[in-house]
């Protein structure tokens, strides 16, 4: 898979933090998969005993279990049990929950339904020792949900009894984040930044420091750093959670995430069954009018209203099933039915599949989704009947199984296919690989709508955005206002609309409310009002999610991305390495081979035998050579079924595992004619490993250890020193260049057998030098800025570091509105201070090994 920084800033935080617990929250399309994935990965490579469960909507079981397989290479973890794949239905009765090393929970938002029929799942879930929570669910949205996917990760700071003001929290931020960015504007007026000091002041003026940097600001110039002090204290300090982390479309590190888009295509239709189902739609109004005691009228009516958009075959289904039910209304479908079965109903099916065809022609995949389920299962069968084996369907009516197979080929085959699907279609699929979707018809929701459109518009390398084929009917006042409503109102069909739920639910429940009294006119917005309503709420929306996206320091910024992307496109060193690892004399002959185009990379499986290893472990290493490889990871994400050989691939795991305990090459020792020495004399060769001292870290096992060091390794990161010395101290420039020179087999020897004799008795006191030329290189490496200047500069860091995020906790469990907030932000500062102070201590004095050593004894040439 490709690397892209949102999604290794989000892993490098979650995985540096000592409670791994997270809401990753990132909107749709954006790769959350894909950040748990990583951690789940990294915690793998850190323990050989940790154990994952992923649990995901039964929809999604093959869609991950691919994922998992082919783009993780988790595969052999899961067929030993390390990681298990669970839908939502069978989480509850997991046993044991805390055993696993992390839980991850995707379409967490569809679990909270679960906690009132298994009240235990919740205990569950607080006692895991990670948690890894994955919704798309933005902060205006459903904030019951919020709060109980909050409460999983963070029970302490967000208990569920008291709803009421964790609603009022969210809008007292809501209205915070406008203020916190008139501060900072260049263009906002001194009445407008006077006006949002007054407001902090009554908000937040039992905190003196905000009393102080209020009072600054009053006297400070626009352009002074005291504003900026200010809002950078109140965004961190008064956050509503630390462990929710959102990024959002073409914004902040996630702005050059590759996305489909979309592009509107309008189909007009031309049906004279249209007038019918339009006169009908006024009658059943008038009958309703006639009868005001009737229950649920406006439920039942925009359900009516939703199929009869759909067209007259849609209408006439729903017609037929409501028969099955007595109500009032019984002798109106009646008529309506056998009026609708005497005239041609399937004008808009006809045209949907002249589409499909025209776009089969161009070799395109093709996403048809109806909200009818018997409107898609005919589409279905019509589709099959023309185009055979190149149709599949997902339909309610199929066995999940037979879904997930028929969703698989239509990604899979390569060329023109065509997916056929109805409302089970429309959440949780990644469909970015076709090319088009057919709207058979249109939800009444917008948010199910952007649900099906958002399918296609996600992760995609390609420049063409996704086709959004739409049916209007311009002599229809019904259709014509619903679509010209989610076009030139909403902007449904050009962009995504995924952070505005609240505001589009508020469009849905006035419809569904309107709609019996206004008739077709209940689409008729006025269209600038709400266009402007519509973008006050993404401005809202958006200084909100700024607000709260998680802002502290991350090991992935734009020059470290830049660093790694550099390193990744230079395979040359890498391939060098890997060649010579694997080659007889490198100690692994794996003989790995290099296609003509210089890609890929095959090791060959037909011999049971790996020169350089004993019979077992050739065993072990030989069935993870089958997997063809490559150096670049660019071409590996075109490539289906080929692994970037790097950590994370089984076969390079193996390896690393193989190098710790293989002593072969740690220690060498030659003999070097050389011109400019006239007797012999010892030179030694040691590499030292300088590194952050994790035995400071306190932590429950090794593989947490070894999580938490990445935040040591990044204030100092490992380096090598080599050096050579003799009893007198390090080797001078001219020595280094004869020193460092490759080893020749035609002149040099490898000191062994009866050459002992030989330098035994040129150099008798072999033992002292070895130690007195020890005692130089460690002399002479305490001197070197990796041991003098860099450890305390790295401690700097740290303190500064553990200075900066204890100070805001130490805030928020002084300042934050509620106990329980209080008391959380208290228990996360004692960590944090105690995993800073192990900071400081392990970069201001490091863990220094000797990782190898060799020696080369100078001999005089004859």
């Amino acid at each position: 898979m490709e690397l892209y920084q949102h999604q290794l800033d989000t892993a490098a935080r979650v995985l540096s933090d000592p409670v791994l617990r997270y809401l990753l929250a990132d909107e749709v399309g954006l790769g959350k998969t894909v950040e748990a994935c990583i951690v789940v990965r990294q915690l793998l490579l850190d323990d050989s005993r940790a154990t994952a469960l992923i649990a995901v909507p039964s929809t999604l079981l093959q869609q991950w279990g691919v994922e998992l397989r082919e783009r993780f290479l988790l595969g052999e973890e899961m067929g030993e049990q390390r990681v298990r794949l669970v839908s939502h239905q069978d989480l509850a009765g997991e046993v044991r929950l805390s055993e696993h090393a992390i839980v991850v929970v995707d379409e967490a938002h569809r679990l909270v339904s679960q906690f009132s029929l298994h009240p235990h799942l919740r205990t569950d879930l607080h006692q895991a020792k990670s948690l890894l929570l994955l919704s798309a669910t933005p902060m205006s949205g459903n904030l019951s949900v919020l709060l109980n996917l909050l409460n999983l990760v963070d029970p302490v700071a967000y208990p569920t009894n008291d709803p009421k003001s964790f609603r009022e929290r969210v809008k007292g931020r809501e209205r915070e984040a406008t203020n916190l960015q008139v501060l900072t504007s260049r263009r906002a007026s001194p009445r407008l930044r006077s006006a949002a000091l007054d407001e902090l002041l009554r908000t937040h003026g039992k905190d003196p420091t905000v009393a102080r940097l209020v009072e600054q600001c009053y006297s400070a110039e626009p352009m002074s750093s005291a504003w900026v002090d200010l809002s950078d204290y109140v965004r961190e300090t008064y956050r509503i959670s630390r462990r929710m982390i959102r990024h959002r479309r073409n914004s902040g590190v996630a702005e050059d995430y590759p996305v489909v888009g979309r592009r509107p295509v309008f189909v007009a239709l031309e049906d004279s069954t249209r007038r019918m189902v339009d006169e009908f739609l006024e009658q059943y109004r008038d009958h309703l009018a006639n009868n005001p005691a009737l229950v649920g009228s406006p439920k039942r009516f925009a359900q009516m209203v939703l199929h009869a958009l759909g067209g007259p075959r849609a209408f006439l289904h729903y017609l037929r099933r409501s028969l099955t039910v007595e109500q009032d209304d019984r002798a109106l479908n009646e008529a309506m039915v056998a009026r609708l079965q005497m005239v041609d109903t399937g004008t808009r099916s006809r045209v949907a599949l002249d589409i499909v065809a025209d776009r089969l022609a161009k070799d395109l995949k093709i996403v048809v989704v109806g909200t009818s389920s018997d409107i898609a299962r005919e589409f279905y069968e019509a589709a099959q009947e023309r185009w055979g084996n190149n149709v599949t369907g997902h339909l309610i009516s199929m066995e999940q199984a037979v879904r997930e197979r028929e969703t698989l080929a239509f990604l899979n085959n390569s060329g023109g296919h065509v997916l056929v699907g109805d409302f089970t279609l429309e959440e949780g699929r990644n469909l970015q690989a076709a090319h088009v979707l057919i709207n058979l018809d249109l939800p009444l929701d917008p948010n199910r709508l952007e649900q099906r459109i958002g399918r296609l518009d996600r992760f995609a390398l390609r420049a063409e955005p996704a086709e959004i084929v739409t049916f209007v009917e311009p002599d229809s006042e019904w259709v014509s206002g619903h679509v010209r409503l989610l076009h030139e109102g909403i902007g449904i069909f050009t962009a995504s609309v995924a952070t505005l739920q609240r505001k589009l639910t508020e469009i849905l429940n006035e419809i569904i409310a309107q709609v019996e009294c206004e008739g077709s006119g209940v689409f008729s917005f006025d269209l600038t009002e709400l266009r402007r309503g519509i973008e006050d709420e993404r401005t809202e929306v958006d200084l909100l999610e700024e607000l709260e996206s998680v802002t502290a320091a991350s090991d992935f910024d734009e020059a470290t991305m830049a660093d790694l992307r550099r390193t990744e496109e230079d395979i040359e060193d890498l391939q060098n390495a890997f060649l010579r690892f694997t080659s007889a004399r490198g100690g692994v002959g794996l003989r790995p081979q290099v296609a003509p185009d210089g890609e890929l990379l095959r090791l060959r499986t037909d011999s049971r035998y790996v020169p350089g290893l004993p019979d077992d472990l050739a065993a072990e290493v030989l069935p993870l050579l089958r997997r063809p490889r490559v150096y670049a990871r660019s071409a590996a994400t075109c490539r289906r079924g080929v692994a970037p050989l790097r950590l994370g691939d089984p076969l390079v795991d193996w390896l690393e595992r193989y190098l710790r305990t293989d002593e072969r090459g740690r220690a060498r020792a030659i003999i070097r004619p050389c011109d400019d020495v006239h007797e012999p004399s010892l030179w030694m060769s040691c590499d030292f490993l300088v590194e952050f001292d994790a035995s400071h870290l306190v932590a429950e096992d090794e593989g947490v250890r070894r999580r938490l060091r990445r935040r040591g390794d990044a204030l100092l990161p490992p380096s090598v020193l080599r050096t050579w010395t003799n009893p007198t101290g390090p080797a001078s420039a001219p020595a280094l260049e004869i020193l460092d020179a490759p080893f020749d087999p035609d002149s040099d020897q490898v000191l062994r057998g009866r050459a002992w004799g030989d330098v035994l008795t040129a150099l008798p006191d072999w033992q002292q030098l070895c130690r007195l030329s020890a005692d130089a290189a460690i002399d002479h490496i305490r001197s070197l800025p990796a041991l003098s200047t860099e450890p305390p500069a790295a401690a700097r860091r740290a303190q500064e570091e553990a200075s900066a995020r204890t100070a805001v906790l130490r805030a928020r469990s002084q300042r934050l509105p509620t106990e329980a907030e209080r008391r959380a932000a208290h228990l996360e500062m004692e960590r944090e201070e105690s995993l800073g102070a192990a900071l400081v201590r392990g970069t201001a004095q490091p863990a220094v090994s000797t990782i190898a050593c060799g020696a080369i004894v100078l001999w005089p040439t004859p």
